[in-house]
């Protein structure tokens, strides 16, 4: 048996960037909202220092590509992608923005999208968060050693910006969950508990099998609990005049496919012009004269990004902190070696802590990533590597070997199947992007899906292509700026 609620104005489906901030702004501004989450509420001393797969899928819903070689991830905790991430909120360069589809011949983003457009939202989100420019003192000796190799070559290397106060302990574990007051500040934190707690009604571990029109207007919202397959019965209904999905590529483009019998006019760019951002995974060893990393100390994201290789190739990179676990489940070699085997096991017994460096590098590259669903409902992905991927990886391999050959560094290979490297499910994007134009996209500039007012899109199915960098931030002010649109049709002011 169902229940119905038809009390609010505006339902949002998803905690994460996409969903708390536009929550925050409809709440604020007078309206009742009613936030969905398929995950629970963590306090930050039920978080563990694991990376245990039991734990872990607590924490994530995961996704293998066709191939199974690819893995996708979306936070499926209260506060999303805030909670789960690790730290990196930069401001899209503003070249990004100006990427044209290869497929198309015409610009990915819409011309009001811009990185001008986009910058006061940076900023508020900046504020919100108390996202800084971190300090020499805060770079972890792993970070401080990946600077050290740019700079021997030349190149620039420069602090990351972090959401992160004074608590932070540098234990590594940020993508499994901070346990320390005044470490990592997210949503649940920053703007939840501090603003949002007393009005905001919040529904946890609750799935949305679909959304659906009604005869008079609005949409209703069928829901299940979170441990049920897609294919149970609706246990709950509730309606609102404006619907906003947040709930990452994993969620909202599955949700949406599930939704097409109700929604029979969605664009058949669903699915399309997914996006890897460019992520590809490395691994680099230090020169012998360097000093030791210390790789057990550090957060997840160590601290550092280089721009080095933007104005050219539009590419950035950061280096991590790979816990041994980790490290041993990558398919990590050098070049004309085994990943495998006794000179490969002393090779990494002698360096994985103290000489290795994990490095995630993004780049702007055409967004050929496919995804549909399979019969149960769940996210379907196709990762082919095409052309554009595999030249990018070829210019990664050119550049990395530049560096490493002038500094005496040595760059280990991390691709399966001949392939050069790992090409990452970090950072998944679109599939249900913004677009002037429905034949090239799902919703229009602000974030409506076409042909169905009051129906939103505001996570990172939205954004329109690679950025070339961590993009929570980007998704974030987009968020914002949808939001800010739905406050204004729905009569409302910031």
């Amino acid at each position: 048996m169902s229940t119905e609620n038809q009390s609010y104005d505006v339902i949002i489906i998803g905690s994460g960037y996409g969903g708390m901030l536009p929550a925050y702004q409809l709440t604020r501004a007078g309206f009742s909202v009613l936030l969905i989450e398929r995950g629970k509420a963590w306090q930050r001393n039920m978080f563990r220092h694991s990376w245990g797969t039991d734990y872990l899928k607590e924490l994530f819903d995961v996704c293998l590509s066709t191939s199974m070689k690819d893995i996708y991830r979306g936070s499926k905790v209260f506060g999303g992608g805030s909670v789960m991430n690790d730290k990196v909120h930069h401001r899209t360069p503003s070249e990004a923005f100006d990427f044209v589809d290869p497929d198309t011949k015409k610009a990915a983003w819409p011309s009001n999208v811009r990185r001008e457009h986009l910058n006061p939202f940076y900023e508020q989100l900046e504020k919100l968060l108390s996202i800084h420019h971190i300090s020499w003192d805060d770079v972890s000796r792993i970070g401080g050693n990946f600077a050290r190799m740019f700079a021997d070559a030349g190149m620039t290397c420069d602090r990351n910006n972090f959401n992160v106060g004074t608590g932070c302990v540098h234990c590594g574990f940020c993508e499994a969950g901070c346990q320390f007051p005044g470490g990592k500040l997210n949503l649940v934190s920053e703007v939840f508990h501090r603003t949002l707690e007393e009005d905001l009604e919040v529904i946890l571990e609750t799935s949305v099998k679909s959304v659906e029109p009604r005869l008079e207007g609005g949409y209703r919202v069928n829901c299940i609990s979170s441990d049920k397959s897609y294919d149970s019965p609706t246990t709950s209904t509730y309606t609102a005049p404006k619907v906003i999905l947040a709930a990452g590529p994993l969620g909202t483009v599955p949700l949406l496919y599930r939704s097409h019998h109700g929604l029979p006019k969605l664009s058949n760019a669903l699915g399309k012009w997914v996006s890897n951002n460019g992520d590809t995974n490395f691994i680099l060893k230090t020169p012998d004269h360097y000093d030791d990393s210390i790789g057990y100390k550090s957060a997840t994201s160590t601290g550092v990004m280089t721009y080095a290789f933007w104005d050219e190739h539009h590419i950035t990179m950061h280096p991590g902190m790979a816990p041994i676990p980790v490290f041993a489940g990558v398919d990590a070699r050098r070049e004309g070696g085994l990943a495998w085997g006794l000179e490969h096991k002393h090779f990494v017994q002698k360096n994985a802590v103290n000489r290795l460096i994990p490095v995630n590098a993004m780049g702007v590259v055409p967004a050929e990533v496919k995804m549909e669903i399979d019969h149960a409902g769940n996210p379907k992905i196709h990762h082919p590597r095409t052309h554009a991927l595999l030249e990018h990886s070829k210019t990664l391999y050119r550049l990395m070997k530049g560096v490493c050959e002038k500094v005496g560094g040595e760059l280990l290979i991390t691709g399966i199947d001949g392939e050069l490297f790992d090409l990452g499910g970090n950072h998944i994007l679109g599939g249900a992007r913004m677009s002037e134009n429905k034949s090239t996209g799902v919703v229009n500039p602000n974030g409506e899906v076409f042909d169905y007012p009051g129906l939103y899109v505001s996570d990172a199915s939205a954004i329109p292509g690679s950025l070339g960098i961590n993009p929570a931030l980007t998704i974030g002010a987009n968020a914002l700026r949808i939001g800010k649109e739905v406050v204004k049709s729905a009569g409302g002011r910031i």
